[in-house]
This record gives C-alpha cells, structure tokens and sequence, in this order.
C-alpha cells in the first residue's frame, strides 16, 4: 500500500506543478500579449525524453514548494 500511495503522491504533485505553471504562464500571458501555452503542452511536451523528463521533474517541484507554501500558511494562519 505504501508503494501505491507514493506513486499517486507524486502524480499528484506533478499535475499540481503543472496547474500551478499554467496559471502563471497564463496570467503573465494576459499582462504580457504573449502567447497562450496550453495545459497539454506544460503537462507533456513534444520532443525528446530528455525535455520531458526536465519537465516532468520542474511541475514536481514547483508542486511541492506550493504544496509546502499551503502548509505554511495553515500552520501560520490556525495558531
């Protein structure tokens, strides 16, 4: 069962990341006129193993420093 739940863990944390850098790179699109970026394309980009697998590692960590950042502030905001 651990097994189980570290793997759903981590898929949680990557699409998180995920969500959390198409938020930026939309909002940032919206004061910016730049491009729009599609959920797809931050999820799983096209190309080599090499940039999926940066990727892949780059929504994990922004998920978990915003996960972490969550926490934070629930400890903070309920003492």
């Amino acid at each position: 069962m651990d097994f189980l739940q570290i793997i759903v863990g981590r898929v949680l944390l990557e699409y998180l990341g995920a969500f959390v850098r198409y938020l930026y790179l939309n909002l940032r699109c919206l004061l910016n006129d730049d491009d729009f970026t599609t959920y797809s394309s931050i999820l799983s980009p096209k190309g080599s193993n090499k940039k999926k697998e940066g990727n892949s590692s780059l929504n994990h960590m922004v998920g978990v420093i915003f996960f972490g950042g969550l926490i934070f502030l629930l400890v903070i905001f309920n003492t």
